[in-house]
């Protein structure tokens, strides 16, 4: 069958040279990830990217930009990454196709008015995960808004939810870890500020500890000038693995940045990593049920568990829910495919 993935935010192409080489964005690796799992299948999979100015194919999927779409045969099934304003062009070059909005962020009060576009209403959502699916409907179908939008006799839109696959880690070097490294992985965005106010207070009760901060690479880093952080920049997926392998512990006590999935969740607890983590977003159902959560409020309690974990980590593990048969299975009942 044909698929064919759209990407028409990314300011850059990219593609699995990209995903073995360089820091990549847990959207953009997911897509490419997802994309080689269907095309593994015998599946014939496109995937379209704004930024690409040439064709070309890796492990069985075309990458293509907007001078190549006249190359494209008919196509059973699109997804559309982010936006939902793409859906229009691509319902109307494609008719017959099933067309589906990939999201991968939570919304604002006015996503409601989405229901009123019917490009909207001849798609289906998919988001990341389960909690993402119970927020989209409770913006779209369970607010105010939304409930005189269904009395007015605004039709609903067809939420669902989609995995991100997650390969199991597997890192080049025997690892050792290291009981005083701690390791930040995130965009600066998403809560560094309330984390480095944490390591203060860690570092004023625990000195040896060390925490070191990596960039997937889409957001600037800023300069950092505070005793024991170490700024690892953005790192290829194979030396990020590496140090996480060697931590304590993913060091991630923020309160206000919530994850539609969170791959640092999943491939954390795949390489034994715990995760020190706040009980927001998506962080409960992705988390091997074995990483606890915690009130990360609460400085001492972080640093109360920090020693905990010095003398014993949580008995954390790869998920095979995230492991590539599970997410074909899931994902080919969600666009409609034979398995």
């Amino acid at each position: 069958m044909n698929i064919l993935f759209c990407d028409c935010s990314h300011p850059k192409s990219y593609d699995f040279d990209t995903l073995s080489q360089q820091a990549t964005g847990g959207t953009e690796s997911s897509l490419l990830r997802l994309s080689a799992l269907f095309a593994a299948q015998g599946h014939q999979v496109s995937v379209f990217q704004q930024a690409r100015q040439r064709a070309r194919q890796q492990n069985k999927v075309h990458f293509i930009g907007a001078a190549h779409l006249d190359s494209l045969k008919e196509v059973a099934v699109i997804v559309v990454l982010r936006k939902d304003r793409q859906l229009k062009s691509w319902q109307q070059r494609f008719p017959k196709a099933r067309t589906f909005l990939w999201l991968h962020t939570y919304k604002k009060w006015e996503f409601v008015f989405k229901r009123l576009f019917k490009h909207n209403r001849r798609a289906s959502i998919i988001g990341n995960s389960n909690t993402h699916a119970k927020h989209l409907n409770q913006q779209l179908h369970n607010n105010v808004f939304a409930r005189l939008l269904t009395t007015l006799g605004v039709p609903k839109l067809n939420v669902n939810y989609g995995y991100n696959p997650v390969p199991k880690p597997m890192v080049s070097k025997p690892v050792k870890r290291n009981c005083n490294k701690l390791i930040f992985l995130s965009a600066p965005n998403k809560g560094l500020a309330e984390v480095l106010n944490h390591f203060k207070h860690v570092k004023a009760a625990m000195p040896d500890m060390q925490l070191h901060i990596a960039n997937p690479g889409y957001r600037d880093q800023t300069d950092i000038q505070q005793p024991g952080v170490h700024i690892l920049g953005a790192l290829p997926q194979t030396e990020l693995w590496q140090h996480v392998a060697e931590s304590l512990c993913v060091f991630y006590p923020q309160t206000s940045f919530a994850e539609t999935f969170g791959l640092i969740y999943a491939e954390a607890n795949g390489l034994g990593t715990p995760v020190l983590a706040h009980d927001i977003g998506a962080a409960r159902e992705v988390l091997h049920p074995e990483n606890p959560l915690i009130d990360c409020h609460n400085s001492q309690l972080v640093i109360k568990t920090l020693q905990q974990w010095q003398e014993k980590l949580p008995p954390v593990k790869y998920r095979d829910i995230f492991a590539n048969q599970s997410i074909y299975r899931q994902w080919s009942e969600l666009l409609t495919l034979k398995i």
